[in-house]
């Protein structure tokens, strides 16, 4: 992209060195320029920029101008298969949700995607042991690998999203919430309670017995 900053004083071009800031609208990236005013500068718009609009701001002593420019949209992915894992790159500059079909053998499972710029996702390919042709596409974009080795579901055919697993709590266990309104202290107290009680017990037993005795004799 060029653009030019024109800096005039009584008509006549200034030659001394202005400040240009070149950024998106969420401030993601940033760059900050030293120019020579009235000469056409240029930025190469690169594949990672994110859609949307950005803004250019000249500044001069206490003179700044501001102006827009807006970058398009590029959904990009690239896949790869790592062992038993499809990787799901965004490659593009805007979230990347479009619907994957995965082809495991026969069998076709689809799944839809949410992934910002410049993230990936991984996902598990599971089928009964052996070695599969897998491809993957989503229209637009397709890859395949063949003899691909994938093991232990029984006869289950699919995948394991490792993103949603990792933000599930495991079976059984328990997940403590600040709005639960019990806490692991409070959690602890009827243990005690229970112990006290038990140990209690168990004095008055030992304690009777050994009333019994001392009336035997």
């Amino acid at each position: 992209m060029t653009y030019q900053v024109i800096l005039l004083k009584d008509n006549i071009p200034i030659v001394n060195t202005a400040q240009v800031s070149i950024s998106d609208a969420a401030s993601k990236k940033v760059f900050n320029l030293n120019i020579i005013p009235n000469e056409e500068q240029f930025i190469q718009i690169e594949s990672d920029f994110p859609s949307g609009y950005w803004k250019i701001e000249a500044n001069y002593g206490d003179k700044s101008v501001k102006r827009f420019f807006s970058v398009g949209a590029r959904e990009e992915v690239e896949f790869s298969i790592e062992n038993d894992n499809l990787i799901i790159r965004n490659a593009g500059n805007t979230r990347y949700t479009k619907e994957v079909q995965i082809l495991i053998g026969d069998q076709v499972v689809k799944q839809m995607q949410s992934i910002d710029v410049g993230s990936f996702k991984q996902i598990k390919l599971v089928a009964p042991n052996g070695e599969y042709d897998v491809e993957v596409t989503d229209g637009t974009t397709t890859m395949s690998k063949k003899n691909v080795y994938l093991a232990g579901t029984g006869n289950v055919v699919g995948v394991i999203d490792k993103e949603l697993l990792e933000s599930t709590p495991a079976l059984g266990s328990v997940r403590e919430s600040p709005d639960s309104g019990v806490s692991q202290k409070n959690a602890t107290l009827p243990i005690i309670f229970i112990i006290g009680v038990l140990a209690i017990s168990i004095l008055l037993t030992i304690e009777r017995v050994m009333k019994r005795r001392v009336s035997k004799n």
